[in-house]
């Protein structure tokens, strides 16, 4: 019921002033008991909407053919990736940040590329955070485009954002940003970083890797206005993670994705998703970061103009408080 049509009811039974005055107070308050509003104005203090655009806007043009694995769309992607990486100020990973992986797709042995890049934390440890998100996608089928803004340039140009503020931070850990290739077929960039990390792992000075944040479809929000985050059964104290995140800016954060539009039954497996899940198989801790699908996923309209770029540098912000959030509230 509207305000309106509550005060006209109230008006016609003719109720005393103090009688309507309480019973305006107890719908107000009704109206804020059943959890976070989900505003679409936020508190942002440091991300910008130009630069998340600009980056959407350049990876989902038709210069980067959709950025399908293999391709020359996926070549210039690399070389933005690497000219961006090293203008934050971001370290190549043992050398380089090119790191090439086979896999086997359709009887044929294919190669994918992922860029990864180092920020050290501001005091020698051996923690280390993990940012994730996969630069790929469909390509071109004849003379068709994918652009992929939403799937998955939203979630690139997040992650730029997140490392150049991070660049300028104190870090209490080391954080690796990685852009992952060959999501789209099977996961398989993020397969290939796993197992390069179980590789780091086995040494005899371990790395502790803390946490995986993975951002995939961050830009094109449904209703309720809000991110969607799956992986709290990783840790005990989400609901304190879930509280922090929601106060960085005021973004309304849901635990779990709904089912799809207009389905009763949940019909897409979340845990397999996206890179996120080898992570998991490898009991890596991690944290997913993303919308439901929308009426443009996987589709010629996932463009650059269809993206909300508030709600994406809202997403930067808050997903940035995992990179620096205290280390006892991601223990399982």
């Amino acid at each position: 019921m509207t305000l309106t049509r509550f005060h006209s009811l109230v008006c016609r039974i003719r109720l005393p002033i103090h009688v309507f005055t309480v019973a305006l107070l107890i719908l107000l308050n009704g109206c804020t008991s059943n959890g976070p509003s989900c505003k679409r104005l936020f508190e942002l203090t440091w991300s910008q909407h130009s630069p998340l655009q600009q980056d959407v806007t350049l990876l989902s043009s038709a210069k980067f053919e959709g950025r399908k694995t293999g391709t020359q769309g996926a070549e210039l992607t690399r070389k933005f990736l690497i000219s961006r990486m090293q203008s934050i100020g971001l370290q190549p990973w043992n050398n380089t940040y090119q790191h090439p992986f086979e896999y086997d797709y359709q009887f044929d042995t294919r190669q994918g590329v992922n860029i990864i890049g180092v920020l050290n934390a501001t005091q020698t440890t051996q923690d280390w955070r993990v940012v994730v998100a996969h630069y790929d996608h469909l390509g071109k089928k004849g003379s068709r485009l994918y652009p992929g803004a939403d799937d998955n340039a939203s979630g690139i140009a997040a992650m730029l954002a997140m490392a150049a503020h991070a660049s300028t931070q104190p870090r209490p850990v080391n954080i690796l940003f990685v852009a992952t290739d060959a999501e789209e077929p099977g996961l398989f960039g993020g397969k290939a970083l796993v197992d390069q990390l179980k590789l780091e792992q086995s040494n005899p000075n371990s790395t502790q890797i803390e946490l995986t944040v993975n951002l995939d479809m961050v830009g094109h929000p449904g209703r309720p206005y809000s991110i969607y985050v799956e992986g709290r059964r990783n840790f005990t104290q989400f609901d304190a993670i879930q509280q922090r995140l929601e106060q960085t800016v005021g973004l309304c954060v849901r635990a779990n994705h709904p089912p799809e539009a207009g389905r009763t039954t949940q019909r897409v497996d979340w845990l397999r998703a996206s890179d996120h899940y080898p992570f998991h198989q490898a009991q890596i801790p991690w944290l997913y970061f993303g919308v439901p699908p929308h009426a443009d996923y996987h589709q010629p309209t996932d463009s650059a103009n269809k993206l909300d770029y508030n709600f994406l540098a809202a997403v930067a912000e808050s997903a940035y408080e995992l990179l620096i959030i205290d280390s006892y509230l991601l223990k399982k």
